[in-house]
């Protein structure tokens, strides 16, 4: 299975989507998108998806592109050269936005254990599906940090790259925070994704991880895409 990828876009998204009748069986069809920031095109889904970066208005695009358009940024929300207090700012402000889903990277949860900053105490909804907390052994969680996120019956997995800034990195933090492998994390958000009622018809991965995304594929299981359509 041969994956193609553009190392000129900033973000790869993953896609992989389920189309079931009463006439045909379940089939599984898998397309990886490169994708700037902007609206993601040719997706599978019945409401507009716009990937950002950067902190931008929900008023601006839905003039654009719809009410219902569904905000993703894709991480490194954090900034390691501002103050705490700068970036508690920065998440004081993202109410006002209107961005949907913030996808967490290891670099911002090392940010907010370094200040000290806790995400819990902010109304935004956070994804993360691969980073770890080695004191507990599990995913960095909180009441609003999911390791999936369902809208529309499309589940949302948040895949984290390894960057982080020098200034924030250091042997202590290494030694608190990993990234679980990423096909592991697919896997488990999967497993979370078909318990759920109504079933999931798609999953959109997100993630910045470049062209190490042809190698998680091609460590996927075989039977993956099988399993996703029983």
């Amino acid at each position: 299975m041969n994956f193609k990828s553009s190392t000129s876009a900033l973000f790869l998204m993953l896609i992989l989507t389920f189309f079931s009748c009463s006439h045909q069986p379940k089939k599984m069809n898998i397309a990886i998108v490169d994708s700037t920031n902007g609206l993601m095109k040719n997706m599978p889904t019945d409401f507009p998806v716009y990937l950002t970066d950067t902190l931008i208005f929900r008023d601006e695009l839905e003039k654009k592109h719809g009410k219902n358009i569904f905000i993703v940024h894709t991480g490194h929300l954090l900034n390691p050269k501002a103050s705490k207090l700068e970036n508690e700012i920065l998440l004081e402000s993202l109410s006002a936005r209107g961005i949907d889903l913030f996808n967490l990277t290891l670099e911002d949860f090392v940010i907010a254990d370094l200040q000290g900053i806790n995400f819990d105490k902010y109304s935004q909804k956070f994804l993360n599906s691969s980073v770890i907390d080695l004191s507990i052994d599990d995913l960095v969680s909180a009441k609003n940090i999911k390791a999936l996120e369902i809208h529309n019956d499309v589940a949302f997995i948040g895949l984290s790259d390894t960057r982080i800034e020098k200034s924030v990195d250091s042997e202590s933090v290494r030694e608190k925070y990993i990234i679980d492998d990423y096909v592991l994390s697919i896997l488990k958000s999967k497993r979370l994704a078909v318990a759920t009622n109504p079933p999931i018809h798609s999953f959109i991965i997100i993630h910045t991880l470049g062209e190490v995304i042809n190698e998680v594929m091609a460590r996927l299981p075989p039977n993956f895409i099988n399993s996703l359509a029983d």
